[in-house]
């Protein structure tokens, strides 16, 4: 076991040795390094210099993924990660071939990245894919680089895991223009989707249960996640917990690219996540004149009052 401080004076434990996670019946295999043949643009990090981390008694390894294209925060969500008061945590920041800008802050951080790649891809869904492959926590979760990870962020999901072993994923409060989601109603995900605060920043999932799952349908442009957490919940009947409303994992930023779609893209798009989930057709028929109706008396309602 090996003790290094990072550039934010931060300690943090490795190891010369990757053990790799082998889970029964799992949809996709954890990647040491490279995921393909093909070398991307850029690539760089701890891994590459044989420094790895990874489960230790006491201390379940934290793997975060950290999505980017272009993003122009990404130095400071980096850092958000890094100032994180927990020894056993890694970050894998996927890069969709951003430019110099986003190469050379990535190189500044490679003592304390465990890796990283710069490449083009297929989109948002397809960066977290190649993260989940990488990730070997026991704990996954997303913190996109418009996001902010508050410093004691980790510490609380920590306590959560040790107080609820048994649990799949932890839903932690966040922040979005200054206002605080909390919660976690999955009875409600036959209605609606919206039963977490985010699938983003706050939603910490056993790597195992994630194995299990498998990895994002990218053909969902704007809701892969809602057709993943359907099928943590639904399909898979995976149990989660919350945390309370003043235990608040970060900020996010300008994340939540299904919110900037309009309502009938949404709409749409939902209907045929529940429909390939095998969700019953008359709910579906129900959830889609419902939804049509209130947005026109919303519409409605406007207009009058302008």
């Amino acid at each position: 076991m090996i003790k290094i401080k990072n550039k934010l004076g931060k300690t943090r434990i490795y190891s010369r040795k990757f053990i790799q996670k082998i889970i029964p019946e799992e949809k996709f295999i954890t990647s040491k390094l490279k995921l393909k043949k093909k070398r991307p643009v850029a690539f760089g990090g701890l891994r590459f210099k044989n420094l790895f981390k990874n489960s230790i008694k006491k201390k379940p390894l934290i793997s975060i993924v950290m999505p980017n294209f272009k993003g122009l925060s990404i130095e400071k969500a980096i850092k958000s990660i890094l100032k994180q008061n927990y020894e056993n945590l890694e970050l894998i920041v996927i890069d969709g071939n951003s430019g110099e800008d986003t190469l050379k802050i990535l190189k500044s951080y490679n003592k304390d990245i465990d890796i990283w790649i710069s490449e083009k891809d297929k989109g948002m869904w397809d960066a977290w894919n190649k993260g989940f492959k990488l990730a070997n926590g026991d704990y996954v979760g997303i913190v996109d680089s418009s996001n902010i990870l508050y410093p004691n962020a980790i510490k609380i999901l920590i306590r959560y895991i040790n107080k609820f072993p048994s649990h799949d994923f932890i839903c932690g409060a966040v922040k979005k223009d200054n206002k605080i989601y909390a919660g976690f109603r999955p009875n409600d995900i036959k209605k609606q989707f919206n039963i977490i605060p985010s699938s983003i920043v706050g939603f910490y999932i056993k790597l195992e249960s994630l194995k299990k799952v498998g990895l994002l349908n990218i053909k969902y442009k704007y809701s892969s996640d809602y057709d993943f957490l359907y099928r943590v919940i639904v399909k898979n009947r995976m149990r989660g917990v919350h945390t309370k409303a003043h235990e608040i994992f970060g900020d996010l930023g300008d994340s939540g690219i299904s919110s900037k779609s309009n309502f009938l893209i949404k709409i749409i798009n939902e209907i045929k996540i529940r429909f390939n989930n095998g969700q019953n057709i008359f709910e579906l028929i129900y959830i889609f004149l419902g939804r049509s109706i209130m947005k026109i008396f919303r519409n409605a309602f406007v207009k009058k009052n302008l």
